[in-house]
């Protein structure tokens, strides 16, 4: 949907010949917190928001072929669902969500599966009440669906707030990532993990400078600038 398949290969041998440790999120988090052997400098996490089917038909295959995990976070009441969320109507074909079976099969194939909300809604705008149908109606739903209850958060649309980060920690979920760039420090906060988003616009010059934290000061700015604009 954003990134096209050529270029999200081309992407994967780059990061995999890089030589950076490429880490399931759980285990990533496990080491910024002390448990088992630090996390090497230069090691990423890869991560996928809403749980499209794409997901399954293209990314996988890829990351099958170079051998990288990757996480993908579920709007659990969307399982299925046949068009993409209101962000993407009208800017490309329409891509269902994952079934529950396809997403256990991301799981058995080796990929991650964490929390994104119920409906995809903004979470810091919400009451007390719908915020905790949000989190732990997600968890829940992922308990019944998979067995197990998620470890991880995928904040939608990064709205957050020390509220909602309370609401996500008394889940039960022990890390959450946001739309905040930059690299993730052992002292963080486990629930405001940065992240640096790759698009369709990135060239393999673009992909590289991302990882090396090139543009995470220009992303900052944007992203202020955005939120006094609105």
């Amino acid at each position: 949907m954003t990134v096209h398949p050529d270029s999200f290969l081309r992407q994967m041998e780059h990061l995999r010949e890089s030589g950076r440790p490429v880490l399931p999120l759980g285990e990533a988090v496990a080491r910024l917190a002390g448990q088992g052997p630090p996390l090497a400098p230069g090691s990423v996490s890869l991560t996928f928001d809403d749980g499209y089917r794409d997901n399954l038909l293209f990314a996988a295959p890829v990351l099958d072929r170079v051998g990288l995990p990757a996480t993908v976070f579920l709007v659990t009441a969307r399982m299925g669902a046949p068009t993409p969320i209101d962000r993407y109507a009208g800017c490309c074909d329409a891509d269902a969500a994952l079934t529950w079976a396809e997403a256990r099969e991301m799981r058995d194939r080796g990929h991650g599966l964490g929390g994104h909300g119920r409906t995809h809604r903004e979470l810091a705008l919400l009451d007390a009440a719908a915020l905790h149908d949000e989190v732990f109606g997600c968890r829940d739903d992922m308990l019944s669906a998979l067995g197990e209850a998620p470890s991880s958060f995928c904040y939608p649309r990064g709205s957050e707030s020390p509220a909602v980060r309370r609401t996500v920690g008394e889940a039960g979920f022990k890390a959450a990532v946001t739309v905040y760039p930059g690299v993730n420090a052992p002292a963080g906060d486990p629930l405001l993990l940065r992240r640096t988003e790759v698009s369709g616009q990135d060239d393999l010059t673009d992909f590289r400078l991302k990882l090396d934290g090139g543009y995470d000061a220009w992303h900052r700015l944007w992203q202020r600038i955005r939120s006094r604009g609105a």
